[in-house]
């Protein structure tokens, strides 16, 4: 008795003693609180509920068993949320999303008449089915990961919104500073129009509009391009900040798309204006440079709306008389969120935020009352998207050259869009490529949070600069070697051949990654990481990078630039090469001596 009294008492102390956590599972847990917290804590101010009671519960849903990490609510909107910071596991997911999706109607039905989660029947039965009806409920599927997901992933699981890590940064950093009128932004990410969102999408009424009093200016009085319309009217805060957005560096809207060169909000900046605007209780007079969806507007020359003000698709006007001159007009604009550009006056506009400082009370009530003058550039319709961002950037430019100077990363970033064509531009897209794909993936400095990884500025104007540059009298250019019959087109001056450019950049691109995938696949995987000053490990440095394209340089200039396993054969013992020798700007001595040593017999 006494023995069976002993073997209970063991297994009792077995299983209560707990195993102990290894660093690196300790690291990894703490990872996993601190990513559920950081878009719990972005989620509620943008003004939605965290359900309790989601985590780790398992159901079967038309066969198939799963789980959810979170939902969020807010009106009529529902979001389903997994967290992962290992390696992304799309694919088993990707089945019941796929249910999910098929008929989101029953998915509602079976979580509520199941009683899946307590906390969700108690919102819908209590809550959202007094208000909506189940067709009116908006079910949206958050796929969170630290990890970056591959392109090829993303487009086998479709239904998905991917909240990639840099995309909950920018919003963090937005709501951080906006609070909740960020909720507009947000809404576009989700692809939930305002319309159908919240108290809106009860309203039988569609395409809403509002109309707001101004003038027109004619290209003749502001020596704009032809076509170019210029309105200058007065619009409340409130109505503003549902419609504007802007192109901010590190939004989520695909680089490829837009020009991302005006910063973040400045947090303190903004509260010294909310201070402003309660102790002073008057607007500001500065007008607000936008640009405005022409799809989006019309023109009246009564508030009635009787006697439309026409314009073609060239931006000129029809059937009009006397549109040289400054016209009185009436603004209608479309009740949607996203359609005015701000180019220069985001943090005049955001001052009006719906927030939860102690001017909120006072500012809620200005939101509604205080007028904006606000000056719009409506582009003609059949204006390509390239001249468009080209313009906007040009406009930044000179509204900024007497201010705060501009960084080199930003100008790099205007670059793309005033001078796609230029060496500069060029050398910022292939980088962009490289980070993307090959030897450099995600190991590049993208956005500004990003910590640990390799800088891009210096690489751009002094590594890629001379290596990309089209000139075909210089005799060290991937453009002496590009074979393309039209690549002297890309020499003209008002060369427009976007398709040519794009083939230039892919063809640096590649021969790029074929050297640098050589020197990998010859170095240790611990020297092929950047550069730690903490531990001393790893070798990729801007140095490093600049480097290795002066080696390029080289190879081009001696008819040695050739193939992957030719580059792999002759820098064999590379790894034994003093890299860390080379400090700061010493590109060329590194390129001359990496040459010298491997090539040059």
């Amino acid at each position: 008795m006494l023995i069976y009294v002993k073997k209970i008492m063991n297994r009792i102390k077995s299983k209560s003693k707990k195993k102990k956590l290894t660093p690196e599972q300790i690291a990894f847990r703490k990872e996993q609180r601190d990513q559920k917290k950081e878009i719990r804590d972005l989620m509620k101010r943008i003004g939605f509920t965290r359900l309790a009671g989601i985590d780790g519960k398992e159901f079967v849903f038309d066969g198939r068993t799963s789980e959810l990490d979170d939902i969020f609510i807010c009106e009529n909107i529902i979001i389903l949320t997994e967290y992962t910071i290992g390696d992304p596991h799309l694919l088993k997911k990707s089945i019941l999303y796929n249910k999910i999706n098929d008929n989101i109607g029953n998915f509602i039905r079976f979580l509520v008449n199941n009683n899946i989660y307590d906390s969700f029947a108690d919102e819908y039965k209590n809550r959202m089915s007094q208000k909506y009806t189940i067709n009116q409920l908006k079910v949206k599927i958050l796929y969170c990961s630290k990890k970056s997901i591959s392109q090829e992933h993303k487009d086998n699981v479709k239904g998905v919104l991917y909240f990639d890590y840099y995309i909950v940064k920018y919003f963090k950093s937005l709501t951080n500073v906006i609070k909740l009128s960020a909720r507009h932004e947000f809404l576009e990410f989700l692809g939930i129009n305002e319309s159908d969102f919240g108290d809106n999408i009860l309203s039988s009424a569609t395409g809403t509009t509002d109309c707001f009093s101004g003038h027109i200016l004619p290209e003749e009085k502001s020596s704009f391009k032809e076509g170019y319309k210029i309105i200058s009217f007065y619009i409340d805060a409130e109505s503003l900040l549902k419609r504007a957005y802007v192109l901010r560096q590190e939004g989520w809207r695909k680089k490829e798309n837009v020009g991302y060169y005006q910063r973040m909000l400045d947090s303190k900046r903004i509260a010294s204006m909310r201070k402003y605007l309660s102790d002073e209780k008057r607007v500001f007079i500065n007008n607000i440079i936008t640009t405005i969806s022409e799809s989006d507007i019309k023109l009246y020359t009564d508030h009635d709306r009787q006697h439309e003000i026409s314009i073609g698709e060239d931006g000129n006007f029809i059937e009009c008389n006397n549109h040289t001159n400054i016209t009185p007009a009436f603004i209608d604009i479309q009740n949607k969120c996203n359609i005015i550009g701000i180019i220069d006056g985001q943090h005049r506009t955001y001052a009006y935020h719906e927030g939860d400082d102690s001017y909120e009370q006072y500012i809620s009530h200005l939101r509604k009352i205080q007028n904006l003058l606000v000056t719009g550039i409506i582009f003609p319709k059949n204006e390509s998207k390239e001249n468009r961002l080209k313009f906007e950037a040009n406009l930044f430019l000179e509204i900024n050259a007497n201010q705060k100077k501009v960084g080199q990363l930003i100008q790099q970033e205007i670059q793309m869009q005033t001078m796609p064509f230029s060496s500069i531009a060029i050398g910022k897209c292939i980088l962009n490529i490289l980070n993307e794909h090959g030897p450099l993936v995600n190991l590049i400095e993208i956005y500004t949070y990003e910590k640990g990884k390799i800088k891009t500025a210096s690489i751009v104007s002094f590594g890629l600069k001379p290596l990309i540059k089209v000139d075909k009298q210089k005799t060290d250019t991937f453009y002496r070697i590009w074979k393309n019959d039209k690549k002297e087109d890309l020499m003209k001056s008002d060369c427009q051949d976007y398709a040519l450019l794009d083939d230039y950049k892919k063809f640096c691109a590649n021969k790029i990654s074929e050297v640098l995938s050589a020197f990998k696949s010859c170095l240790d995987s611990t020297m092929w990481q950047p550069y730690n000053a903490k531990t001393s490990t790893g070798i990729l440095t801007v140095t490093f990078i600049n480097g290795v394209l002066n080696l390029i340089r080289l190879l081009i200039e001696n008819d040695k630039l050739t193939n992957i396993e030719f580059y792999r054969n002759h820098i064999a013992a590379v790894k034994d090469f003093n890299f860390k020798n080379y400090k700061s700007s010493q590109y060329r001595r590194l390129g001359e001596d990496l040459y010298k040593k491997y090539f040059s017999e």
